[in-house]
């Protein structure tokens, strides 16, 4: 027997459904919305974060791109000062120094364009008639009275292999995190597996772009080493020529480069250790910075059961070996966007409620009869 389901905007109902959803809704005083008129609204025109979109919602970045422009200034001057002033040099010698410094290249500029343009992993906020009809079915399973005066918890604890992990509700997005997910106070949204905010890249890093962000950091750690090394073997061999200053003069690209990966190449290559170290730990940088699963900073959660757990630490419940881990984050296939920025906006949504199958068992009266409550609750086919 299926479920019956309703809709707000549905006029045609059986009595039976009528007697159901006509008090709950004047419980609430919800009023349906009225269809504005006038072409659709796609997503991302009413997203309530603080990100910018672009391509009819398919590109996704930060409102704050200061360092973002610095980065992109960075990378474009310098690569484009050692493909005119020692690559042709260079070819001369070997043409494979070159063409290795432009693979590096491309492969750095692709995963820097998806890191910054890619939805990290954004949660869409819950909308008020979600908030009603969540609040009706946990009312109804828990028998709270729905008063909306009444404060959610704070914290909801859930078991994940074994170790209490909290979820904490979002006052800001009206929803509970799930595991990992963090809200950035930048972008104003809640990620999921949120990691950072990288001003660097304009984007947050969470789990949908986690994988361009390591590939970005870990090859531009090698070409930054490739190039200083290029441009020094440039000048080293012109000075076997003439003077070192005159070599100054001809090739004033490569004291350029040589002095940007020189100042650049210490925080790069210190990153992608970091991450790597985070990979082979399965932690991300929210956590590792909060020590969240470092015993020596974290005891167990007060509202855990203490006999399952009595005075020992939490452990990372993610955790599943450095290699396993390690190869799970980078080449796993990338989740789907929930944010579903492309699509449009439904100003009459259809809910479909569920209700359990012994909410329709009939009960025999006083006098053999069935009450008169199973006689409105009898399920009737879906709509």
């Amino acid at each position: 027997m299926s479920s019956p389901v309703t809709s707000p905007s549905t006029s045609s109902a059986s009595p039976s459904d009528s007697a159901e959803i006509v008090p709950r809704a004047q419980e609430y005083h919800y009023s349906e919305p009225h269809q504005p008129p006038g072409p659709k609204q796609k997503k991302y025109q009413t997203h309530a974060g603080r990100n910018r979109f672009g391509c009819g919602g398919r590109l996704v970045c930060s409102r704050s791109h200061g360092a973002f422009v610095v980065t992109v200034f960075l990378m474009i001057a310098t690569l484009t000062l050692y493909f005119v002033f020692d690559a042709p040099f260079l070819w001369g010698y070997s043409p494979a120094i070159p063409i290795v410094a432009a693979v590096f290249s491309i492969t750095v500029i692709s995963n820097f364009v998806a890191t910054s343009f890619t939805d990290p992993g954004i949660l869409p906020r819950v909308e008020n008639i979600e908030i009603i009809e969540m609040d009706r079915q946990m009312g109804m399973t828990n028998g709270h009275t729905n008063d909306p005066s009444v404060q959610r918890p704070r914290f909801r604890d859930v078991i994940i292999n074994g170790e209490h992990v909290k979820m904490k509700y979002c006052t800001t997005c009206r929803l509970y995190r799930p595991p990992r997910c963090s809200h950035c106070a930048i972008c104003d949204n809640c990620v999921l597996m949120f990691d950072h905010h990288c001003p660097w890249v304009g984007n947050c890093i969470g789990l949908r772009n986690y994988t361009y962000f390591y590939r970005f950091v870990f090859c531009l750690s090698i070409l930054v080493i490739y190039l200083f090394a290029c441009a020094v073997t440039h000048m080293s061999l012109l000075a076997q020529q003439m003077p070192f200053g005159e070599v100054m003069r001809k090739t004033p690209g490569s004291v350029v480069v040589i002095v940007v990966c020189f100042l650049t190449t210490w925080s790069i290559i210190g990153l992608a250790c970091f991450h790597t170290y985070l990979l082979c730990a399965d932690l991300t940088t929210n956590e590792d910075l909060k020590g969240l699963y470092r015993k020596k900073h974290r005891p167990t959660p007060p509202s855990s059961n203490a006999s399952v757990n009595p005075g020992n630490p939490t452990k990372n419940p993610f955790y599943t070996g450095c290699l396993k881990s390690f190869a799970g984050r980078l080449f796993k296939s990338r989740f789907p966007s929930v944010l579903d920025a492309t699509g449009f906006v439904d100003h009459q949504p259809t809910i479909e409620i569920r209700v359990p199958i012994e909410h329709f068992t009939e009960k025999p009266g006083t006098n053999g009869e069935k009450s008169s409550d199973n006689t409105k609750k009898q399920p009737t086919e879906n709509v």
